[in-house]
């Protein structure tokens, strides 16, 4: 009876390798078809083997995840002796160690991916992995990674601590010490409202007093998103007009300097008795260049690369840049130092269309450097990457720290700064 037990489980396992072995040979298959090799071919060539986990194929996530492949693709053809790269999609109902098991057994030394974070929370939970992996976003609510597991984001919340540790500086501090209030404001949406919470988290470290405001279509209907109640600033004294029918004259001469008077005031209102003296917009380029008019002349305008505006050199762009001279925020140093040719001597490809695919087209070309790195298993790394400055230390963090290019909006323009010139005071209209 023993014996009957010992061959019928040697059997099963045998079924099961033999269906996890095929399942293996349909994503070479995919790999192939789509890189223009053959099996036998790429194998003899060039044995190293970078697999990335890409989304099931009818995901959402699959047109954001091709931008980052031409990425990786791209860097890997400058190499003098280039990788094999293997498209690996999930399939329907696969699961993540399933899914890293196909990798492993195709030959792969590294993945690259996953990229949805409920996918990354998925391997992150994972007691132990195949092989090496650089996922591609951060695992949430705490989750611990494994060892050999690699975590690496363009996150929006990231770049947000960034911005608020820099935009703190530029603060102005009262001669007694007192930290001046700033403004958060949000568009209604569940990344912008993320993006917010981080900036409510650091600015509470840091103990600076904040409001926050959800934009709404009643407060897009103002002219102004503030009131000043109180103020130090004495009203002026007024005169009172003649009679305009006994003195039409005196009483429109009167009236001319009664408004002129008070125009001077609510000027000083502007720049000496504002609200709040920053903001820290959560939102995308176009709203920020909507709601910036509305903000005190004197309050410095902080962001995330979401309020970037763009190529300034086409006509749409341009009327955004104007209307968000001097706001300041991180991007990645490929958007910010962007050139047609500079792009295509470095990569040999035509540039991406829009400003999102060359940013996911920067964290192909990253997250490859990493996975270079990773497969071989080193520990502490440092890249000055298209992404911002990577620094990655296994002893301390799983993740990867990405400090992003600081830039600026100024007469027109999207200008790369220094953290410095950053926080210096701007010329104001």
């Amino acid at each position: 009876m023993n014996t009957r037990l010992i061959v019928r489980f040697l059997c099963l396992a045998i079924v099961a390798s033999f269906s996890s072995l095929s399942s293996a040979q349909s994503a070479v298959s995919f790999a192939v078809s789509d890189i223009g090799f053959t099996p036998q071919n790429a194998y003899s060539q060039n044995p190293i083997k970078i697999a990335v986990l890409m989304p099931s194929q009818d995901s959402p996530m699959t047109t954001f995840a091709n931008s980052i492949v031409s990425g990786i693709k791209s860097e890997n053809a400058q190499q003098s002796s280039p990788y094999e790269i293997i498209l690996l999609p999930r399939k329907f109902g696969q699961n993540a160690l399933s899914h890293l098991q196909d990798a492993a057994l195709m030959g792969a030394s590294v993945a690259i991916g996953p990229i949805g974070r409920d996918d990354v929370n998925e391997v992150s939970s994972l007691p132990f992995l195949p092989l090496p992996v650089i996922s591609l976003n951060l695992p949430q609510n705490g989750i611990a990674s494994p060892e050999l597991m690699m975590n690496y984001s363009l996150s929006q919340e990231e770049e947000a601590k960034q911005i608020v540790a820099i935009a703190v500086k530029a603060l102005p501090i009262t001669v007694d010490g007192v930290v001046p209030s700033v403004a958060i404001f949000e568009a209604d949406s569940p990344l912008e409202h993320r993006i917010a919470d981080t900036y409510a988290i650091e600015l509470q470290k840091l103990g600076i007093p904040y409001t926050r405001q959800t934009l709404t279509a009643e407060l897009m209907q103002q002219p102004k998103f503030y009131s000043i109640e109180s103020s130090d600033i004495p009203k002026p004294q007024l005169e009172t007009p003649p009679d305009a029918t006994e003195d039409p004259y005196g009483h429109q001469r009167v009236t001319l300097r009664n408004e002129r008077l008070m125009a001077q005031y609510r000027a000083k209102l502007e720049f000496e008795a504002a609200p709040y003296q920053a903001a820290f917009l959560a939102m995308d380029a176009r709203t920020a260049a909507l709601v910036k008019p509305r903000l005190p002349r004197t309050a410095r305008v902080w962001g995330t690369s979401m309020i970037n505006p763009g190529n300034t050199r086409q006509g749409s762009y341009a009327s955004l840049a104007y209307d968000l001279q001097n706001s300041g925020f991180v991007d990645s140093p490929l958007v910010i130092h962007y050139s047609d040719s500079d792009f295509k001597a470095s990569f040999g490809v035509n540039p991406p269309a829009s400003l999102i695919e060359k940013r996911l087209f920067a964290f192909g070309v990253d997250a490859y450097r990493l996975a270079c790195n990773w497969m071989h298993w080193q520990t502490d790394i440092h890249i000055d990457g298209t992404t911002g400055t990577l620094t990655f230390s296994q002893g301390l963090t799983a993740d990867v720290k990405r400090v992003a290019q600081p830039a600026m909006v100024l007469n027109g323009k999207v200008e790369n700064v220094t953290e410095e010139q950053l926080i210096a005071p701007v010329q104001r209209p």
